[in-house]
């Protein structure tokens, strides 16, 4: 999905497709018959935006991680684009290939798609303490410590596990776990040249996956102790090329950084504003969290002055009052992602595919839908692949490929009680020990929790729901199958760039399975279907590759991992005196383009 050079990146398919979304609410509750379209996302700040100010983004919980190494939330990603420039990425408008930022020009792709070479931008300084130019060395620095056991990026080896070295780099780690290892096929024959060798052709997915957090360059004289600890600590110590820097002291300890209460990002005193693409209009960002009551959240936001959402997605109450009272302060970018309750299919009772097949069928994923906000939150999927992701209409687009367990959005029970009886449970229904639910505290996603847990127990099952904060939700639990958790109720997935593979891989390939800060959490590993995916990995034709993806969607969807509930619309609200930007690759506000009226 990107676009840089003619062998810069995998062309991909874009598929357009129109979302028609029903009314929030018929007229007579003043609805007005509104759809998505009323709400399309502005990507261009005005002609007129101004500089200063401080932008408050109001927020339910914390990020998962500060560094950069490790995190992987949504709104993780967008503290990272404000404070960490990646070699590529992505500008507010921009959907289909990431752009150059700390490269200086589109990446030099070979013939065989197996050596990228990317030349750095001169110009550009780490916030203090560090203070010097970025070199290559940086970026090579930066890919290796994310194998640490003790950073842990989460997506590793799925996208850059073909450079070359990365097994012997792998068996460095577990020789010793406090040192980066060396990965051979990164080079760095200058301070200006950083040369990626792969041992297969995965050129494009490479490059595009370098528009992540772990695209970000890291000083190793300065972060090699805090990494020497596991966890590493560098997350407490960060520094960044941003046009923001989260504040704080002149050793670099962070102390803009309150875990679970608050971020301050201050602007960095070494920026060089000719090097970036960010206007970083505002002086100053504030990350307040612990906002629990949605709703009040969303009114203070909507009612209030310099206020835009975080993590907080309106609940069905705020949809509406933002869509019918303050129509100028909303946006729903369409085409973000997809949103499921995972489903552990390792152990009792979900490792027996009979048993998820009859959740699926009788699970009512109509009200689950409604509890985040009914049809203008998104559409009901019938597999995993959305909208605008290329193989999603070879995977049987909306119709989907068929299966019977996923062909009534409102709940079939007389199916789900034969998948029972298959499973050996003649009633019809689940007559087992109780099962774990993991869910979030706050908002829609406690709200979806709730209407699931019913869900669950008009099955026939015995559920213990225990609902935390987003960020001990996933750290605690559903990153971590030790945990044992049979239900992870909120999980969801934005593609990491816009290709299949980044929208199927990570969350279901059995071989991106890891022991922390995992995100394959039905923990879904059948061989051929990682097999498929090795192979689908490697195709360069735009139109066998998302043939060769949308096969290995109807294979996962067939394994009823996961109960899929909406293809997303991601709604985003701000206050009046906001001049608010989406990011369209994220779904959220775009902080370092979005101005204050005033």
């Amino acid at each position: 999905m990107r676009r840089m050079s003619p062998k810069a990146v995998l062309p991909a398919l874009l598929i357009l497709l129109a979302v028609g979304l029903a009314a929030c609410g018929d007229d007579s509750a003043g609805g007005g018959g509104l759809t998505a379209e009323d709400f399309k996302p502005v990507t261009a700040a005005p002609n007129d935006a101004k500089k200063g100010g401080t932008l408050t983004v109001v927020n339910s919980a914390d990020v998962d991680y500060i560094d950069p190494g490790a995190g992987y939330y949504q709104i993780t990603l967008a503290v990272n684009i404000a404070t960490q420039r990646t070699l590529v990425g992505w500008p507010p408008d921009v959907d289909v290939a990431p752009v150059p930022d700390l490269a200086d020009g589109p990446a030099n792709i070979s013939d065989d798609f197996k050596t990228i070479t990317f030349k750095i931008k001169k110009g550009v300084k780490y916030n203090p303490p560090v203070n010097r130019e970025i070199k290559a060395q940086d970026f090579k620095y930066a890919i290796e410590r994310g194998m640490l056991p003790g950073v842990a990026t989460g997506y590793h080896e799925a996208y850059l596990g073909t450079i070359s070295g990365y097994k012997q780099a792998l068996a460095a780690v577990e020789k010793n776990s406090s040192a980066a290892p060396n990965l051979s096929g990164i080079t760095t024959p200058d301070d200006r040249t950083l040369v990626i060798k792969l041992d297969k052709p995965a050129a494009a997915q490479v490059v595009q996956a370098l528009s992540l957090p772990i695209g970000a360059p890291v000083p190793e004289e300065y972060a090699k102790k805090f990494d020497a600890e596991s966890p590493s600590t560098y997350g407490e110590h960060l520094v960044g090329t941003g046009p923001y820097m989260i504040q704080n002291d002149a050793e670099g300890n962070l102390t803009g950084y309150k875990p679970g209460k608050s971020i301050s990002m201050v602007r960095n005193p070494n920026w060089d504003p000719s090097t970036d693409y960010r206007p970083a209009y505002v002086d100053r960002i504030e990350v307040a969290e612990g906002f629990t009551d949605v709703n009040s959240a969303v009114r203070k936001i909507l009612t209030g002055s310099s206020q835009v959402n975080g993590d907080i997605l309106p609940e069905p109450q705020g949809l509406k009052l933002a869509a019918t009272k303050y129509p100028d302060q909303m946006s729903l970018v369409p085409g973000t992602g997809d949103r499921y309750i995972a489903l552990n299919t390792q152990i009792p009772p979900f490792n027996d595919i009979n048993v998820r097949k009859a959740v699926l069928a009788g699970f009512d994923r109509e009200a689950v839908r409604l509890a985040r906000g009914g049809p203008l939150a998104g559409d009901i999927p019938t597999h995993f692949l959305w909208p605008l992701i290329p193989g999603f209409e070879e995977a049987g687009g909306a119709k989907g490929p068929g299966f019977d367990f996923l062909a009534s959005p409102q709940g079939n029970p007389k199916l789900a009680a034969e998948y029972f009886r298959k499973a050996g449970f003649k009633s019809g229904k689940y007559e087992g020990g109780e099962i774990l639910q993991i869910a979030e505290n706050a908002g829609v996603d406690k709200q979806v929790a709730e209407v699931a847990r019913d869900e669950f127990a008009k099955l026939g099952f015995k559920v213990n729901l225990r609902e935390f904060s987003s960020d001990t939700a996933y750290t605690k639990f559903c990153n971590v199958p030790k945990s044992n958790y049979n239900v992870c109720t909120n999980v969801g997935w934005i593609a990491d760039f816009k290709d299949p593979q980044a929208a199927l891989d990570v969350p279901f390939n059995g071989e991106a399975i890891v022991p922390t800060n995992n995100s394959n959490w039905p923990l879904l590993d059948v061989p051929a279907i990682n097999k498929a995916m090795d192979k689908a990995k490697y195709v360069s034709d735009p139109k066998q590759r998302a043939e060769a993806w949308a096969k290995i969607d109807k294979t996962i969807t067939a394994q009823a991992p996961a109960v899929p509930y909406n293809w997303d619309t991601q709604p985003s609200v701000w206050s009046s005196d906001v001049n608010a930007v989406m990011n369209l690759n994220n779904g959220m506000t775009d902080f370092a383009f979005t101005s204050l009226k005033k």
